[in-house]
């Protein structure tokens, strides 16, 4: 059943959320990505299987998306950081049911440079608080302002800034993005980000995504300072990887048992 988070400004967040089948497991807060919803493809399935395998599951819409408020061509990195933020303390705090021990943070696209960067930026928390067990970036947009900006050229990104907003029109997508996710953007620098990144991390890219390069996370792998992320290729996948979601399936299961002591039960 939905239920509604709102935020200080007023602004309201949907989410559904399933408790763990034990009091002392782990969450699952999946982040989707950039025009998509609490209600895609990958979230139900992963909700589905994860649940059955008695972990919890929430999935939520980002403000802009779905039925949350707000509009999407006001996105900032910084909103969706306050938004997975209010969410996880939300599911931290026993608001969304029993309070899990551990959570486990899932994202897809937008939705996963939005986990790296709360997990690179998270301060320790007190011990009653959730541990953060890793997190799962599928497909992550990294270096994605730089990529649209580069795109784009001077005459498209003079008129950005002119104009205010740009419509960005794709094969899955048409949207329209304010200027200001490009002055935000400068406040999250990818040196730091592969600087700060601390937390287990699996990295689910396939090999011919075509809208965030599989090369963007095979640097992001390499390049980390404070963690050796695990990078899958997903031989023939495409960005949205739904045709490979019992790959993507098997692999969080793996990570999660690397990372909490075989606590995942065989599904049912």
């Amino acid at each position: 059943m939905a239920e509604t988070l709102r935020m200080q400004s007023g602004e309201r967040i949907v989410l559904e959320a399933t408790t763990p089948a034990g009091r002392d497991a782990t969450s699952a807060i999946y982040v989707h990505g950039l025009g998509s919803h609490r209600g895609g493809e990958k979230a139900l399935f992963l909700e589905r299987e994860l649940t059955a395998r008695g972990l919890g599951f929430v999935r939520f819409d980002l403000r802009g998306h779905g039925e949350s408020d707000g509009r999407l061509q006001d996105l900032t990195l910084t909103r969706q950081l306050e938004d997975l933020a209010a969410v996880v303390d939300h599911v931290g705090s026993g608001a969304a049911g029993p309070r899990p021990r551990r959570l486990l943070l899932i994202g897809a696209s937008l939705g996963a440079l939005t986990v790296a960067w709360h997990t690179a930026l998270a301060r320790p928390q007190p011990r009653s608080n959730p541990v953060l067990l890793g997190q799962v970036l599928i497909a992550p947009a990294f270096r994605i302002i730089e990529r649209y900006l580069a795109a784009l050229g001077d005459f498209g990104r003079a008129r950005w800034q002119r104009e205010g907003t740009y419509r960005f029109v794709g094969p899955w997508f048409e949207f329209d993005l304010g200027w200001n996710v490009v002055t935000d953007a400068d406040r999250h620098p990818h040196s730091r980000l592969l600087r700060e990144t601390t937390l287990p991390t699996l990295l689910l890219h396939g090999t011919k995504d075509e809208t965030a390069p599989l090369e963007l996370s095979v640097e992001f792998a390499a390049e980390c300072v404070g963690v050796r992320p695990r990078l899958v290729a997903v031989e023939g996948g495409d960005h949205r990887l739904t045709a490979f979601k019992e790959r993507l399936l098997a692999e969080i299961v793996r990570f999660v048992a690397e990372n909490s002591e075989g606590e995942l039960a065989c599904a049912s």
